[in-house]
């Protein structure tokens, strides 16, 4: 009888990454290939600090749908206002909050701190 041998957790994030890209470029095929990476990767870090307990919220693929589906429909919305749209609710906790601000900005998403600071002026 043999064992299964599970892949690295690398590997596996590895794969949920490229699944999650091809995903979403089905969602947004006007967001930029660059954007959609960055939104991966800190999704991916949200995630991890989800499973380390420091974040009690398990940040899905659902909700990085949602914000490619709001920068395809709303592309003049820009990046905070589809990440506010969806992360919203943490905005409640100040540290939560700027640490999840510092992870998009780690990951090269230019969030703004506050809702719909880079909104295009008309």
């Amino acid at each position: 009888s043999s064992t299964m041998q599970l892949p690295p957790r690398e590997a596996v994030v590895s794969t949920q990454s490229t699944g999650e890209m091809a995903l979403l470029r089905r969602y947004g095929p006007n967001v930029s290939e660059q954007l959609l990476g960055q939104l991966v990767r800190a999704f991916g870090e949200l995630r991890a600090m989800s499973d380390s307990g420091t974040f009690l919220y398990p940040y899905s693929t659902r909700e990085l749908v949602n914000i490619v589906k709001h920068l395809q429909a709303y592309p003049e919305d820009g990046v905070t206002a589809a990440l506010c749209n969806v992360l919203d609710f943490e905005q409640q906790d100040g540290d939560i909050w700027d640490t999840i601000v510092s992870i998009f900005h780690k990951n090269g998403v230019p969030f703004g701190a506050k809702p719909v600071t880079d909104i295009a002026q008309r």
